[in-house]
């Protein structure tokens, strides 16, 4: 996955792995508001995008929106509390400072998450879908242990292709019916 973020938002710590992957829209760019289609998620959207998402809930609160997701990686699952920290029409930034990982579904493992994602124009009537998803781990040990026991990024990548394959259907469905 050589595709890149431009430019990133998110902050890159020490002990961080970053997964990217684009996916075509045959839309123009400016006709997406990615800032939108986001914030008008429903939980069967969301549901819908992955068998591996369970739940979905967002809300405002001071002007901030926060979602909270959970879904299952490989045999964990994670509890992800999002909050908004950088949104425009084309391009979101999401962080989950304190995302629970329930690593084969009972040990619990607190990490951070971050989730960008970027609509960027390719020609006049086509665009792309960048989408990042990280894990900031709290210590070069449990980055080891992880890189092992998560096959080197296997379901992440996985699991971000598949999302991101649904993520840049739905856009472009819901943009083509607003034209």
């Amino acid at each position: 996955m050589n595709t890149t973020l431009i430019p990133s938002r998110a902050a890159v710590g020490k002990y961080s792995d970053r997964y990217v992957a684009s996916f075509p829209i045959a839309l123009p760019a400016d006709q997406i508001d990615l800032r939108q289609w986001f914030a008008e998620m429903t939980e069967t959207d969301y549901t819908s995008y992955s068998p591996a998402h369970i739940a979905m809930n967002s809300y405002e609160k001071d002007g901030v929106l926060l979602t909270t997701n959970v879904e299952n990686i490989g045999t964990d699952q994670i509890v992800q509390h999002y909050t908004m920290e950088y949104n425009a029409k084309d391009h979101l930034l999401l962080h989950s400072t304190q995302s629970d990982v329930y690593i084969m579904k009972f040990v619990p493992v607190s990490v951070g998450v971050p989730w960008e994602m970027q609509i960027r124009p390719t020609s006049e009537s086509t665009c792309e879908f960048i989408c990042m998803f990280g894990i900031d781990f709290p210590n070069a040990l449990l980055q080891k242990v992880y890189a092992v026991y998560g096959l080197g990024g296997l379901f992440l990548r996985k699991h971000l292709t598949k999302e991101g394959i649904a993520f840049a259907r739905d856009i472009e469905q819901k943009f083509s019916a607003k034209a």
